[in-house]
């Protein structure tokens, strides 16, 4: 088992505390260098890689130098050094202690004296080094050096139907129950049936966290970060607004930083990203409307481009809270990864700024069903340091109150006979326990819980797809209305809940887990647990599949995470619900 991360002492608010792995220096590879342990995967040892080609050789690595923040005056004799060595150092910030600096391959193996290797890794091609790099023992100020894997490491985590669901269709219902086929078969016991829903609107998502209506976020300001950008989001967003009768964007209310260096060719390219960019700004737009949103996009979905692009929102725009709906396999973080982005979030604890992470949608990624490595859980939504966002399965009536509610974690079936679809699970929700970071002190009472790691996730809202949220922009070629779902979903959810209780009560907060888990078991936090409910849809998780018409079961356990009474590891804690969390939040017992 990997070594846990030492989470040092926690001030609620401010949070002061040490920042997650710190690479420490171990024996030298020769008199004149020191290792770097925390630069090199963990996985490196266990797996087979094999030769890079030549191409991959000159690929060039965007990776940051972390350095000893009681050394920061050092800095310059490292640039120099990196300079010396044929790469390119940029500006230091102080802020989070890193020196970014971009080189090729043959470069940053030459100057660090390691080699890389072509490695296969959760179903991912990843170039890493195969054995840690290390310095000159003149430059005691670097202590490690991040992003070094090349893997379209970080994907969004916006799930969707595979066909997907227009705003109106003869099949879909506008709200739980409007529209039953027939067609569900008699040996499926479910008590609460739906047709899938066509995709909730604006209106409808602020409903199923109760927002009262007269919280609209005046004064807040909500940063999103995900990879690349597009400038139509805001067109888009003004078009549905005004179509459902919404308020669009005022001027200026929306404002996207574009990546500056963008590289296409990485993590599916632009359009791979556009409708998780779309779905954020949307889901945010809808849940505080008055809101001032922020976005930032990456040049792509390395760890360096996305932790560093957090630090971006965190030291511009002075924002309320940053939604992150985009992660990882926990294993594709090397140590150093995990201090630059613990470095990032205490950061913008300090500055009263809360983080929240998505918790994926592929369960708990067992090798049951259709997954091929053990159990894990995601990154960068397992550090202690961000508020990590589950997901339900959500069926609200026609006048906006709450018909069924259960954990996402679905299983499919043939609505002709109720047999399982093979595998069984589709999506859901990720959750479970972390190999690398210690137990926080907030989860340590949990009843039931054994263990000693970081706990996923910590709250949750909407994410199930076919409950979702209805959105309006790029899909297939064409912009159109399509029915989104996901962590992404929930994310932007319980980010704006949070913006929406800082602007209305004037409460100073950082980190919010420990204040979330300060309401466990109020009102504040609707509890989730189990229920017999199923949607019916015309389509199969594939497409063009021989099997169209499917039941999608809620929340009966189809990998190893199910909702539970008080916190579980589908919906943490639970769904931040009304006035009751908007006037409790951040206050203490």
């Amino acid at each position: 088992m990997r070594s846990r991360v030492p989470l040092g002492i926690f001030a609620l608010g401010a949070v002061l505390v040490s920042t997650g792995v710190i690479a420490t220096h171990s024996t030298p590879i020769d008199p004149n260098r020191v290792a770097l342990p925390g630069s090199v995967p963990s996985w490196s040892d266990d797996r087979t890689g094999t030769p890079l080609a030549a191409a991959d050789r000159e690929l060039d690595i965007r990776f940051s130098v972390i350095i000893d923040e009681k050394r920061a005056d050092d800095v310059p004799e490292v640039a120099a050094w990196l300079t010396r060595n044929g790469l390119q150092p940029g500006d230091y910030r102080a802020s989070a202690g890193i020196l970014p600096a971009t080189g090729t391959v043959d470069a940053v193996s030459a100057a660090f004296a390691t080699s890389f290797q072509a490695y296969e890794v959760g179903g991912t091609d990843a170039i890493a080094p195969r054995s840690a790099l290390s310095v000159p023992t003149e430059l005691p100020a670097v202590v490690g050096v991040s992003g070094l894997i090349q893997a379209d490491t970080f994907r969004p985590t916006l799930s969707s139907p595979r066909a997907a669901a227009p705003v109106v269709s003869p099949d879909c219902a506008t709200y739980w129950g409007e529209k039953l086929s027939d067609q569900w078969p008699a040996g499926l016991d479910i008590e609460k049936r739906s047709n899938s829903l066509c995709g909730y609107t604006p209106a409808q998502l602020r409903a199923v966290q109760q927002v009262p209506a007269d919280v609209t976020g005046v004064g807040a300001t909500i940063a999103i970060v995900a990879a690349y950008d597009d400038l139509d989001v805001e067109a888009n967003t003004n078009t549905y607004f005004t179509a459902q009768g919404e308020q669009p964007f005022a001027p200026g209310q929306y404002v996207s930083h574009s990546p500056s260096n963008p590289d296409p060719t990485r993590c599916g390219g632009p359009s791979s990203w556009t409708e998780e960019q779309h779905l954020d700004v949307q889901a945010v737009h809808a849940m505080a409307p008055d809101a001032r949103v922020i976005y930032w996009g990456s040049d792509d979905c390395t760890t360096t481009s996305m932790f560093t692009r957090i630090l971006d929102a965190v030291e511009n725009g002075d924002p309320d809270v940053i939604s992150l709906s985009f992660g990882a396999l926990e294993e594709l973080d090397t140590a150093d990864d995990r201090t630059l982005l613990n470095r990032v979030l205490v950061e913008a604890a300090a500055r009263n700024i809360s983080v929240f992470s998505s918790a994926g949608n592929d369960g708990d990624y067992s090798n049951f069903g259709d997954h091929a490595g053990g159990a894990e859980v995601t990154s960068p939504a397992s550090s202690p340091y961000i508020t990590a966002v589950g997901g339900t399965s959500t069926g609200l009536n026609q006048d906006g109150s709450l018909a069924v509610e259960a954990g996402w974690e679905t299983q499919t079936r043939f609505a002709r006979n109720g047999a399982i679809i093979p595998p069984g699970f589709v999506f859901g929700s990720g959750g479970g326990e972390s190999v690398v970071y210690d137990r926080p002190s907030w989860q340590l009472d949990l009843p039931g819980q054994t263990g000693t790691g970081r706990l996923l996730p910590d709250v949750a809202s909407l994410a199930d797809p076919n409950t979702g949220f209805t959105v309006y922009g790029p899909h297939v070629g064409s912009t159109q209305y399509v029915s989104h779902g996901g962590t992404s979903l929930a994310t932007p959810m319980v980010a704006s809940m949070v913006a929406l209780a800082k602007a209305k009560t004037g409460v100073e907060v950082g980190l919010a887990t420990p204040f979330l888990y300060e309401l466990a078991g109020t009102d504040a936090l609707r509890d989730v647990t189990p229920a017999s409910a199923a949607t019916w849809s015309p389509n199969g998780t594939e497409k063009d599949a021989l099997y169209p018409e499917t039941i999608f079961v809620w929340d009966t356990k189809p990998q190893s995470l199910q909702s539970a009474r008080g916190w579980d590891n589908v919906t943490g804690l639970g769904v931040p619900t009304g006035s009751s969390f908007i006037e409790n939040f951040g206050k203490l017992k």
